[in-house]
């Protein structure tokens, strides 16, 4: 799989074809570095600390930080890091898994998070807007379409929902 190092993400798309679709997506490769970069840190740094609570006369439930620095270096370095960026890997899998997608055309809007479909026709979407972290589609009659939390990118959110004849901003009476 080619990606460009410098472009847009490549599940960032527009779908060619009748009433071309603007996809966008959390980028995996983005979601994943953080978790396993923070994994790995973090597993190096569960040694650092459980020497330091090792020397706190203090602290209380010394036990298992005596088991963690009973292992010999580099041993205990270096299995404390690779169970640091296991840990990541799940962790990074499940934030892919819980991130959202959002196909936007003409004709309606698809968010998809957990393997799930939400389908809104055009007709049925009166305002998309922004509340916090939250993607938040309207309905005509004032209720709540949809809300998700979003970790896409809000003002290429706001170009897509307007390029395709959606209203974007702040729900009424804000």
């Amino acid at each position: 799989m080619d990606i460009e190092k410098s472009g847009p993400d490549p599940r960032d798309r527009t779908v060619a074809g009748s009433g071309e679709a603007t996809v966008l997506a959390e980028p995996v490769w983005q979601l994943m570095l953080v978790c396993v970069g923070c994994g790995g840190v973090g597993g190096w740094l569960l040694t650092l600390l459980a020497e330091l609570w090792l020397s706190l006369p203090w602290v209380p439930m010394k036990g298992p930080a005596r088991l963690l620095t009973s292992v010999p270096e580099p041993w205990l370095t270096v299995g404390a890091v690779v169970v640091g960026l296991a840990l990541g890997v799940l962790v990074g899998f499940i934030a892919v898994y819980e991130s959202l997608t959002a196909r936007i055309s003409d004709s309606g809007v698809v968010l998809t998070i957990r393997d799930a479909d939400q389908e809104f026709t055009h007709d049925e979407i009166a305002l998309a807007c922004r509340d916090g972290k939250q993607l938040v589609l309207v309905a005509p009659d004032g209720g709540e379409l949809a809300r998700e939390r979003c970790g896409l990118p809000w003002r290429r959110l706001a170009e897509a929902f307007a390029a395709h004849g959606y209203d974007w901003g702040a729900p009424q009476g804000s």
